[in-house]
């Protein structure tokens, strides 16, 4: 047997953590109740199971609890064979990177555009497996064949002209290369996409051509270059270019597409032969071909693993739990509870005096109260029929839950609630107060106005005081200025002193002064306001921008001992130097293998 998470067997120590909890909580229950009840009256008066009861279900619950971490750790054993059958293409992408990729004669450069196709090509084939060779003189693997995409687009990245250590062009090496990978000689669906200017200066790409159709490998052709082509570049060791190579009759090279060997070499296998274009880097033809192969034949495979057995401790943990929840057994259980209603019954009642006519019981009476407290609440609402909402203090749990959700902030909420209020009670005045509240802080301002407006329409109204200063507000937040002074003088009227009153008028007033003495600058005012909002918010990502800059500059302070510019110098020029030895040393090893056509 393994476990898939060992870690979870960790968890096995909370168990005498439980075992201690409960304990304490008997142990903590007992020195309370011996407060109220004298030990030696439990049995008389205390209800609760046997002691053995309460242990064996603390026993249930620890062997749930290791149930159910053992069923966590994903126990395993037992082998299952599975059938699995997948679907797709395995695709080999084969990339010239000899010297005549460097010409320009396709901008920016040859192999430039036929990278970007092939990285078009991992983009738009998901699912499939993927495979990168490196072909020149000498072709190299740089990636089996993986379902990691990103890994294979990590390598067609770092690609160069030059990066095989044997110079020229051998299209026959690169297909010979490309077939090895392909090791499961039964796997139908197999592909190379050969990204190239089609030049050939090693032969025998005719064998390949025919092993690939023999083993049922289509290849697809990538042509890059013109047909009037163009010189090739000569690189020194430094990668720097020197000029142009020269045959052996001291003339420029001029390499050109060989369109017709590359076509061959697609029709021969059932492929098809696209021509890049800088404008267009994905073969859309291609694409199509190996998408239409995904439906022909399913790969059937066979694997072996052990068989999860982490339903068996899960269950045993369900039903141990399961059964500790019930203890007692229910038999017991309602035995126990027909003795307690017998015994209350017993207490409650003399046996042959009954209620006299007329005269209700004593839960009779309770519940004439509670109908009589209902109406009377009703009638002080002015609605005569909420008997009920008011039995069930309905719209007093209505009117607290506005004021938890006012006091939170949370408006709407609070709207709905006491809108809920206000509809058990439509004549409370305070109902319609909170009401007209909530609607001013969600926003709604006519409304709130209204109600404000009729609850201070009388001097002598409950809240008449209040609801002409929250009219006030209100106005004052519609920037209806002589409104508010009239809705602030009337509040006055019934309270001369106070202050918020007095400081609210004096804002109104001195808004409608402003404005009659300067309607030009409010309106210019207007539009600046307009304008500040995107401002501020291009202040504030502006601010975030230099925040977020201001940590990285301290991370790379504190990790590296240096500020964040001169450690991406630093690696740069590590990078660099790096690359610039491996060029070197891979120009040196090019220099000595150098003989004839390297191109």
């Amino acid at each position: 047997m393994e476990l898939a998470y060992p870690q979870w067997l960790w968890g096995l120590l909370v168990l005498p953590l439980v075992a201690l909890g409960e304990w304490w909580l008997v142990h903590r229950d007992r020195e309370r109740t011996a407060h109220l009840v004298a030990r030696a009256l439990w049995p008389r008066v205390v209800e609760r199971p046997a002691e053995a009861w309460r242990w064996v279900r603390l026993g249930l619950v620890l062997v749930a609890v290791a149930g159910l971490v053992l069923a966590l750790a994903r126990p395993r054993w037992g082998m299952v064979r599975e059938k699995l059958e997948r679907q797709g293409v395995d695709v080999v992408l084969v990339a010239d990177t000899s010297a005549s990729m460097l010409c320009t004669d396709t901008q920016p450069s040859r192999f430039i555009v036929a990278r970007a196709a092939l990285a078009a090509l991992l983009d738009h084939l998901a699912g499939d497996r993927f495979a990168l060779v490196a072909l020149e003189g000498e072709a190299y693997p740089l990636v089996p064949l993986t379902l990691d995409a990103d890994a294979v687009g990590l390598f067609l990245d770092t690609m160069e002209p030059g990066i095989v250590p044997t110079p020229g062009t051998s299209l026959g090496a690169g297909l010979a290369r490309a077939l090895d990978l392909f090791v499961d000689t039964n796997r139908a669906n197999k592909v190379i996409v050969l990204a190239s200017d089609g030049e050939d200066l090693e032969g025998g790409v005719e064998v390949m051509v025919a092993k690939a159709k023999q083993m049922g490998v289509v290849v697809h052709t990538l042509a890059v270059g013109t047909d009037a082509g163009g010189p090739v570049p000569d690189l020194d060791r430094d990668g720097r270019q020197v000029g142009f190579k020269k045959d052996e009759a001291g003339s420029t090279v001029v390499s050109r597409l060989n369109a017709a060997n590359l076509e061959a070499m697609a029709r021969a296998t059932g492929g098809k032969s696209v021509r890049l274009l800088p404008s267009q880097p994905l073969a859309w033809e291609v694409v199509s071909a190996i998408e239409g192969m995904e439906h022909q034949t399913l790969a059937k495979e066979y694997a072996y693993r052990k068989k999860e057995r982490f339903q068996w401790p899960l269950g045993f943990a369900v039903v141990t739990l399961t059964l500790g929840l019930l203890l007692p057994p229910p038999r017991r259980r309602r035995a126990r509870a027909a003795a307690a209603i017998d015994a209350g019954e017993n207490r409650g009642r003399r046996p042959g005096v009954r209620g006299a006519a007329g005269t209700p019981t004593k839960l009779g009476a309770t519940v004439l109260m509670l109908l009589a407290a209902g109406v009377t609440a009703a009638q002080e609402a002015g609605r005569g029929g909420g008997v009920v909402d008011e039995a069930l203090l309905r719209p007093t749990r209505a009117t607290s839950a506005g004021r938890t959700l006012y006091d939170e902030g949370n408006y709407p909420k609070a709207l709905e609630r006491f809108t809920e209020a206000a509809s058990f009670r439509p004549e409370d005045a305070r109902a319609r107060f909170n009401l007209a509240d909530a609607l001013f802080k969600a926003g709604k301002l006519d409304e709130a106005a209204a109600i404000f407006r009729a609850l201070g329409e009388r001097d002598d109204a409950p809240l008449a005081f209040e609801s002409r200063y929250n009219l006030g507000n209100v106005e004052l937040s519609k920037q209806q200025f002589p409104a508010a002074v009239g809705a602030y003088r009337k509040a006055l009227k019934l309270r001369h002193d106070d202050p918020d009153t007095r400081r609210n008028l004096e804002l109104a007033l001195r808004a409608i002064q402003q404005q009659q003495q300067n309607p030009q600058q409010q309106h210019e005012q207007q539009q600046d306001e307009r304008q500040q909002p995107s401002e501020r918010q291009q202040q504030s990502q502006q601010d975030q921008h230099e925040s977020k800059e201001q940590q990285e500059h301290e991370r790379y302070q504190r990790e590296a001992g240096m500020p964040k510019e001169q450690a991406m110098q630093l690696l740069s020029a590590l990078e660099q130097t790096e690359k610039e030895q491996q060029r070197k040393q891979l120009q040196a090893l090019r220099s000595q293998r150098k003989k004839g056509k390297d191109w």
